[in-house]
């Protein structure tokens, strides 16, 4: 339970804002954003802190995102009017860029973290012994699964430019759940992802590539004709990908909001089928993505328990019954087609995804804590 806390309020162009200091969980921003977009200026202390961010009637604005350069720290995303999403993170002094996508006056704000020094902020879990083994262990899974994509890449591309495809259209899915898997850190550079993993209507035309251009290729056209010079530059854009990976800095409360991020867009916008809308392989995605945010919280399950033993026992519960749900569906070495579902069917599956996300975003404000 939260402790008295008290509230400074903030002032701010494009949403509103206020901050609580409690005594055990940090400081907490909560956040309301607007058509107009993000706040112009955040000024908060360095330290643990959690965002909370409710979407106030913004048609337009559904994203909340702290970035360092083009990297983005923390986000929450697919917020509708009225929704409301958290994400936590250890502030470390300095000067940060807020982003709210679409917004009419303020797209982008400004945040200052100040006090101390940037090597003065050491008393978080990341630095401790426990919250430096989550972040070793998740970060050899993040390892391995992005040389697999790399590998699993290159025979996809390889069979396109032998001109076989139905090879082709076998390895896709597969080849994408290593990237789903991990897809949190992939969006962390934010330059990457659309390049690997873009969809048709989410970026400018001349930017649709990667995985969803092929995709398209594939299964809508049925032929390979003129596609190789974008499979070349997908397999050169996961390779600088696997590259970048070793370098990013990581803290127990990012990996518990990429497990969240997994499977709050499945829940609410894989679940249209909208992601592999040309060859309905979304239940692969679903898996990835769900074995994607149960690889981090195990590498996060030794600092819950010792916490908050019922959430941890809770949260197993949970991903075995989600897991359960999926499995239903399973056809041979994967998935029956998405369109095979009716909308009961998906609808069961988005409450089982939605309700364990639910359970996972208490993990990131319990680990952020000094």
């Amino acid at each position: 339970m939260l402790a008295a806390a008290a509230v400074v309020s903030l002032a701010l162009a494009g949403c509103g804002s206020s901050s609580k200091t409690g005594d055990s969980t940090g400081n907490i921003v909560q956040l309301a954003i607007t058509d107009a977009g993000c706040p112009a200026k955040l000024e908060q202390p360095a330290g643990p802190t959690t965002f909370e961010v409710t979407n106030d009637g913004a048609d337009d604005v559904s994203e909340f995102e702290i970035l360092d350069g083009s990297r983005v720290l923390g986000e929450v995303e697919n917020l509708t009017p009225g929704l409301s999403g958290s994400f936590s993170l250890t502030l470390k002094p300095g000067t940060f860029t807020t982003a709210c996508p679409g917004g009419k006056t303020h797209a982008r704000g400004e945040l200052v973290v100040s006090g101390g020094d940037a090597a003065g902020v050491t008393t978080t879990r990341a630095q401790d012994a426990a919250g430096q083994k989550a972040v070793t262990t998740y970060r050899t899974y993040v390892e391995h699964e992005a040389q697999q994509l790399v590998t699993d890449t290159t025979a996809f591309v390889h069979a396109i430019k032998a001109g076989d495809l139905e090879r082709a259209k076998q390895l896709f899915p597969n080849t994408r759940t290593h990237y789903e898997t991990i897809e949190p850190i992939a969006e962390s550079f934010g330059d990457l992802d659309p390049e690997i993993d873009g969809r048709i209507n989410d970026v400018p035309a001349s930017r649709f590539k990667g995985f969803h251009r092929i995709e398209q290729q594939l299964w809508e056209k049925g032929n390979l004709d003129g596609i190789t010079p974008v499979a070349d530059e997908l397999l050169a854009n996961v390779k600088m990908l696997q590259r970048r990976i070793p370098a990013t800095e990581l803290e127990p409360a990012q990996i518990a909001n990429g497990a969240v991020e997994l499977l709050n867009e499945v829940a609410s916008s894989k679940v249209t089928g909208e992601e592999d809308r040309y060859s309905h392989t979304d239940l692969w995605d679903f898996e990835a993505n769900l074995e994607g945010a149960r690889q981090a919280f195990g590498a996060l399950k030794p600092i819950v328990t010792e916490k908050d033993p019922d959430l941890a026992e809770k949260l197993e519960t949970r991903f075995a019954s989600t897991e359960n749900a999926l499995d239903q569906y399973k056809q041979g070495d994967g998935y029956v087609r998405y369109t095979d579902l009716t909308k009961v069917d998906t609808r069961k599956l988005a409450a089982e995804v939605d309700a364990l996300a639910d359970g996972l975003s208490k993990v990131a404000p319990l680990v952020v804590q000094s």
